[in-house]
C-alpha cells in the first residue's frame, strides 16, 4: 500500500517548480541525490555524493526547466508503426504524484491508445547506489497492437568527469570517456584515467552503470551510443533512427561507445493485448568497482525485487515521518507535519544510537538544489551516510531533537557550545562526524561509521551477527573528533541559537539543570582566524570610512599540542582545556557585551559577516550593528544571572578571561551612565574595545590554562549592570523604530584620526535601516509584558512588514531608498529572494514567538492564514505538504509570483514549525520538576479547527508514544481555560495506570520519558 501522496494534474501547464527526492536509502544503503521539475519526465539531474559526481548533469533551475525534455529521461513509442514520444506534449492529459521518497508520472494518450506510467525512487539498503526508474506502457485500445518502446537518458556523465569539466571543457573531456560491458553485460561508464593535468595519473576503478530488465528478470541490452537513437539530429530533438526504422533501425546502427558523451537507452518490442501492459525496470547508479556490480547482478532482480524495494523506500521515509505523526481534524496539516519532520532531518540529521554511548546523525546535508545552485552539498556514498552543513543551519534544525529522541540528551548542547571560541565566535563549517581509535600498538585509525562498516563487510571471517557486534564494540571505544572548520568570516548571530538548545533540553530533563551547568566537559574551539583590532578594520573610501577587513586568517596551532583544533594549555603547546557550560555562558555574555556599538543599541558586525539575514552582506562594511543580537544578549544575560543566583557558586574561568572580566566590570561602573544616555558613548566604546582587543591579543596566541574563580555575588552584580545597559539600548532602539524593534543600524564616521597603526574613529552618526521582521521576532523572545508585545504586534500589522494582499508577513520593509552598499538584498527585485518576500523561515519564527508569548488568539488567526498547509495550492504552485524558502510577495512587479513558493524545502522553517507543533500538542514544558519530582506536564494549545467532531486529537510524543486527547467539546483550548480531568498510561507490557487528578509524577513520569509507556490518554474538560 502506497503512503500519502500529493497529486498535480497536467503539471506541465502549471507554473514551474523544482524539488527533489530525499536521498534516503537506509542506514545500510548508498544515497543518491535526485532533482526533479514539473516538466517533461520530471528528473533533470541525479548523482552520488555531490555535483562533481553527477550521472545526469546538474543544471540550475532555469536551465533545468528548458533542458529536461531534451537531456532528461525520454520515452519513445511506436504503436502499429506510428511514432510518439510520451510526456512531450502538454496537451495530452498527464499527472504527477509526489510521495515522500518516490515520484510517479502518468500520461494517457487517447490518440495513440497508450498509457505511460513512470515511477522513480532511490534504491534502498544495497551496497549499490542507484536511481530506479520503472516505465510501464499499457495498450488502452480495444485491439491487440504491436508496441515498440525505447526508453532511457540521452547523456550519461561517466564516472571521473567533474562539474567543472562538464561545464567548461566537455568537448575535450570526451577524449577520456568510454562505455564498457561487465562480464554480466552491464554498461559501465567511466573515464580511462584521472583527468587532472598532473604528474600523478591514476587509473579509475569506480564507475557509473546502467542496468535494465523486464518483469521476469530478462536483462536488456544497453544502447550506449546516442547517434544510434538520434541519428543526424544532434539537438536530441527527434530520435530519427527509431522514428523511421523502429528498434531495428536503432539496433542496426554501427555502435561507437568512445570519444563521446554516451547514452543509456533500452528497447523492447511486444504485441500487447487490449488492456495489457509491459514494464521496463531500469537502474542507473554508481559503484566503487565492477566486482560490487557483478555480485549484485548475480541476484537477477525482477519485478518482485523492485516492488519490494519501492515499498521499502517508502517505508524508510514513512518511519521518519512517524516521529511527528498526528491525527487532527485536518489531514493536510497532519501530512504536512510529517513531511516537515522529514525535511528537517535532511538538514539537521536523524539521531541514532551507535555502540553503547554514541549519538550519531544520519542523512543530513547542506541545502543545495536547483534554485540554490551556489551551495555545494555533499552526501557520503556509504552506509550511515552523512553530509556537510553550516553551524547555524544544523544547530537550529536540531533544536527540538530531545522532544523526539530523548537519548540525544545534552549531545547537541555540548557539540555547539564546544565549537565556541574564547572570543565568542565559532567556525562556520560543521563537517561529517569522524571517530578515532587508538590501537594496542599506538597507531590511531580514523573512520566514519560508514567506512568502518565497509571494512568489516570485506572480512570473510565475520557473519552478520559478528559484524554488528564488532561494529558496535569499536564505536563504543572510539572517540569522536572535532568536526568544525573555519571557512570565512564570523557571523554575528551564530551564538544566539545555542541557548535554544539549553532551554528545550530542560523542558525534557528539568532535574538535570545543575549537572548541565557545572559538568566540566566542554572544550573551546581554537580560533583559526582572529578578529582584527578596530584600527586595522577601517579603510578610507570615497564614500567615507568603511570596514572591509575584519579577520586575519592563519592562526596556526602550536607544535606539541594535544589537539590542533582545540584550545590547549601551556599557551597552546599542552593539553586540551575543559570548561563548564556556566563558564561558557559567562564569557559569551562578556564578549558580546564588549561588542556593543557606539550608541549601545546593537552588537557590532565586527567579524565581517551579518547575522541571520546574510543578504545584507554589505552591512558590516558600513559599520553595521544588530539589535536582534542585542535582544539575544539580553536573554543570555537573564539566563546566566538566574543560574548564578539559583546555585550561588563561584565560576572558575581562564585567567585571561578573569582579567577581561575585571576590565569590563570597571568600565561598566565608570561609563554606565554614558552608554545609558541618548546619543553616542564614545568613551565607553573606546574603553570596552580596548579591553576586548587586549583580551583577544592574549587568547589568539595561546592561553596558560590556569583558572581563577569569579565571586558569584560580584559576578552577578556586574552582569546585572550589563543587562540594565543592554535593556536600555533595546528600549532606545524600539523608540527609534516607533514601537517596532528595528533590526539594524549602521554608522557614519564623522570624525577620525589616523596614524601608522590605522584609523581611530572619534565621532559617529547613527543611521537606521528599514524595518526587518527579525527585529520584532527577537524582541518577542524577551520577558516583556503582554501589553508591550501586543502593542508591537499591532504596530507590525500596521507597518510595511505586513503584506495586505496576501495577509502574510514580509521579511523586510521596502529598501528602495537605501544604498546598494547594504548588500545583495538591495539589488534583488522587491518581493523576490531576500528582498521584501515572504521568507517562510522568518515568518514562522514570528508565529512561533506569538505562540510562546501567550498571544493565542493572534497566533491561531495568523497561523491558519499563513502556514503552508492552509494555503491555496493553485496560488502556492506546488505541493502544500512541502515548504518553500520564500513566497513571492505583492511587492513583486510580476503578479504571477504573488503567493507562489520558490526554492525547495530545506529551510530553517522546518525547525520553527516543529517547535510550534510540539507546543500546540504538548505545551510549553512537557516535563517540569515539582517538589523535587519529575512531573509530566501536558498542556496542549489547540484551536477549534484542529479538533474534529469526535473531539479527539492524537499526536506522537517523544517520537513513539501515542498521546490521545479527548476534549469535552469542540472549541479553542489554551492553558488556563481548561482542566485535565484524567490521564491514563498504557504500558508496552499491557499494564495501565489511571491518574484521576491529571498528575503523573515521579517514577511514572520517568517511565514516560524512558519510553516504557506506549500510549497516554488525556481527558480535558
Amino acid at each position: 500500500m502506497r503512503t500519502q501522496s500529493y497529486e498535480i494534474k497536467n503539471y506541465g501547464k502549471k507554473p514551474t517548480f523544482a524539488s527533489f527526492l530525499p536521498g534516503i536509502s537506509g542506514m545500510h544503503g548508498i544515497p543518491i541525490w535526485c532533482y526533479y521539475v514539473n516538466r517533461g519526465q520530471g528528473v533533470v539531474s541525479f548523482g552520488v555524493e555531490n555535483k562533481d559526481k553527477a550521472i545526469m548533469e546538474f543544471y540550475p533551475a532555469h536551465e533545468a526547466y528548458q533542458n529536461v525534455k531534451r537531456t532528461g529521461f525520454r520515452t519513445f513509442l511506436k504503436k502499429d508503426g506510428k511514432f510518439a514520444e510520451a510526456f512531450a506534449d502538454e496537451a495530452v492529459a498527464h499527472s504527477m504524484r509526489i510521495y515522500k521518497n518516490s515520484l510517479e508520472l502518468a500520461e494517457e494518450n487517447e490518440e495513440t491508445g497508450l498509457k505511460t506510467e513512470v515511477v522513480y525512487f532511490t534504491l534502498p539498503e544495497e551496497k549499490v547506489g542507484a536511481l530506479v526508474r520503472c516505465v510501464t506502457v499499457t495498450n488502452t485500445g480495444d485491439q491487440p497492437a504491436e508496441v515498440e518502446i525505447l526508453d532511457g537518458m540521452p547523456a550519461v556523465i561517466p564516472y571521473g568527469v567533474d562539474m567543472d569539466s562538464c561545464k567548461n571543457m566537455r568537448q575535450t573531456a570526451k577524449a577520456w570517456m568510454q562505455v564498457e560491458q561487465t562480464a554480466e553485460g552491464i554498461s559501465y561508464y567511466r573515464v580511462r584515467a584521472s583527468m587532472a593535468d598532473s604528474a600523478s595519473v591514476k587509473t579509475i576503478e569506480g564507475g557509473n552503470f546502467s542496468y535494465a530488465c523486464l518483469a521476469d528478470g530478462t536483462q536488456l541490452t544497453t544502447i550506449g551510443d546516442p547517434e544510434a537513437v538520434f541519428g543526424y539530429d544532434n539537438s536530441l530533438g527527434r530520435p530519427v533512427n527509431f522514428a523511421e526504422g523502429g528498434l531495428a533501425g536503432v539496433q542496426n546502427w554501427p555502435v561507437m561507445c568512445q570519444n563521446q558523451v554516451p547514452s543509456s537507452f533500452y528497447g523492447v518490442k511486444k504485441v500487447l493485448d487490449a488492456g495489457a501492459a509491459i514494464t521496463i525496470y531500469e537502474m542507473i547508479g554508481q559503484v566503487e568497482n565492477q566486482e560490487i556490480l557483478s555480485t549484485f547482478a548475480k541476484r537477477k532482480p525482477d519485478a518482485a525485487y523492485f516492488a519490494q524495494k519501492r515499498d521499502r523506500a517508502d517505508e524508510l521515509t514513512e518511519e521518519i515521518g512517524n516521529y511527528m505523526a498526528g491525527k487532527t481534524a485536518d489531514p493536510v496539516f497532519d501530512e504536512y507535519s510529517r513531511y516537515t519532520f522529514l525535511d528537517n532531518v535532511l538538514r539537521g540529521g536523524l539521531p541514532v544510537q551507535l555502540g553503547e554511548n554514541k549519538v550519531f546523525y544520519v542523512y543530513s546535508r547542506k541545502h543545495g538544489d536547483l534554485e540554490r545552485d551556489y551551495n555545494f552539498f555533499a552526501m557520503l556514498p556509504e552506509f550511515y551516510s552523512q553530509g556537510n552543513g553550516n553551524f547555524r543551519d544544523v544547530n537550529q534544525n536540531r533544536r527540538c531533537d530531545d522532544f523526539f529522541a530523548p537519548f540525544v540528551g545534552d549531545f547537541n548542547i555540548k557539540t555547539f557550545y564546544s565549537l565556541l571560541q574564547p572570543d565568542g565566535y565559532n567556525p562556520l563549517g560543521v563537517e561529517k562526524i569522524t571517530y578515532q581509535l587508538k590501537k594496542e600498538d599506538g597507531e590511531k585509525i580514523t573512520f566514519t561509521p560508514g567506512s568502518l562498516y565497509h571494512s568489516l563487510m570485506e572480512r570473510t571471517d565475520l557473519d552478520d551477527a559478528g559484524r554488528e557486534k564488532l561494529f558496535n564494540e569499536t564505536l563504543t571505544k572510539a572517540e569522536p573528533l572535532v568536526n568544525g572548520r573555519f571557512i570565512e568570516g564570523y557571523w554575528t548571530d551564530h551564538w544566539t541559537y545555542n541557548l535554544d538548545l539549553v532551554e528545550n533540553y530542560l523542558k525534557i530533563f528539568p532535574e538535570k539543570e545543575e549537572e548541565l551547568l557545572f559538568e566540566d566537559s566542554y572544550t573551546w574551539f581554537r580560533p583559526q582566524a582572529g578578529v582584527l583590532a578596530r584600527r586595522k578594520r577601517y579603510a578610507k573610501t570615497g564614500k567615507g570610512i568603511r570596514q572591509y577587513s575584519s579577520v586575519e586568517e592563519g592562526l596556526e596551532a602550536k607544535e606539541g599540542c594535544e589537539n590542533d583544533l582545540l584550545v590547549c594549555d601551556q599557551h597552546g603547546k599542552g593539553r586540551v582545556i575543559r570548561a563548564t557550560l556556566l563558564e561558557k555562558l559567562v564569557l559569551l555574555s562578556l564578549t558580546k557585551f564588549a561588542a556593543l556599538d557606539a550608541y549601545g543599541m546593537g552588537i557590532e558586525m565586527e567579524g565581517g559577516k551579518p547575522g541571520w539575514y546574510d543578504a545584507l552582506n554589505g552591512l558590516p562594511g558600513l559599520l553595521g550593528s544588530s539589535v536582534t543580537e542585542l535582544c539575544e544578549l539580553s536573554r543570555n544575560l537573564e539566563f546566566t544571572i538566574a543560574m548564578l543566583q539559583k546555585y550561588q557558586k563561584d565560576v572558575p574561568v581562564l585567567e585571561e578571561a578573569a582579567v577581561f572580566y575585571e576590565n569590563v566590570s570597571g568600565i561598566v561602573k565608570e561609563c554606565g551612565q554614558e552608554v545609558r544616555a541618548e546619543g553616542e558613548a564614545v568613551d565607553f566604546w573606546n574603553r570596552i574595545n580596548d579591553a576586548k582587543e587586549a583580551y583577544r591579543e592574549k587568547i589568539y596566541y595561546g592561553v596558560s590554562g590556569k583558572k581563577e574563580s569569579l565571586d558569584q555575588k560580584e559576578l552577578t552584580q556586574t552582569l546585572k549592570e550589563c543587562l540594565e545597559i543592554v535593556n536600555c539600548g533595546i528600549d532606545k532602539a524600539v523608540k527609534a523604530g516607533d514601537g517596532v524593534c528595528p533590526a539594524y543600524f549602521y554608522y557614519e564616521v564623522t570624525e577620525f584620526s589616523e596614524d601608522e597603526e590605522g584609523i581611530y574613529p572619534i565621532h559617529f552618526r547613527q543611521h537606521q535601516t528599514p524595518l526587518f521582521l527579525e527585529g520584532a521576532v527577537r524582541f518577542l523572545k524577551l520577558p516583556r509584558t503582554g501589553a508591550e508585545k501586543k502593542a508591537l504586534y499591532t504596530k507590525v500589522r500596521e507597518s510595511e512588514l505586513f503584506d495586505q494582499k496576501l495577509s502574510m508577513y514580509k521579511v523586510n520593509a521596502p529598501l528602495s531608498d537605501s544604498s546598494f552598499e547594504l548588500g545583495r538584498a538591495r539589488a534583488f527585485t522587491p518581493g523576490w529572494l531576500e528582498n521584501e518576500s515572504i521568507w517562510l523561515h522568518m515568518e514562522y519564527k514570528y508565529l512561533l514567538e506569538l505562540l510562546k508569548s501567550g498571544m493565542y488568539e493572534e497566533y491561531f488567526a495568523d497561523f491558519h492564514q499563513m502556514a503552508v498547509p492552509f494555503l491555496d495550492p493553485e496560488v502556492y504552485g506546488r505541493s502544500v505538504y512541502e515548504n518553500s524558502s520564500f513566497l513571492g510577495s505583492s511587492a513583486n512587479p510580476d503578479p504571477r509570483t504573488h503567493g507562489r513558493g520558490f526554492v525547495a524545502r530545506l529551510s530553517g522553517s522546518t525547525a520553527e514549525f516543529i517547535q510550534m507543533w510540539t507546543l500546540m500538542m504538548f505545551g510549553q514544558a512537557p516535563f517540569v520538576s515539582e517538589n523535587g519530582e519529575l512531573t509530566l506536564n501536558l498542556q496542549p494549545i489547540l484551536p477549534s479547527w484542529l479538533i474534529g467532531e469526535n473531539c479527539r486529537v492524537e499526536a506522537a510524543f517523544l517520537g513513539k508514544i501515542s498521546v490521545i486527547y479527548r476534549f469535552a467539546e469542540k472549541k479553542d483550548y489554551v492553558p488556563g481555560s481548561y482542566r485535565t480531568q484524567n490521564i491514563t498510561l498504557r504500558y508496552a507490557d499491557g499494564a495501565s495506570a489511571d491518574y484521576a487528578d491529571g498528575k503523573v509524577c515521579g517514577a511514572a513520569a520517568e517511565d514516560v520519558r524512558n519510553g516504557l509507556v506506549k500510549e497516554i490518554e488525556v481527558t480535558i474538560v
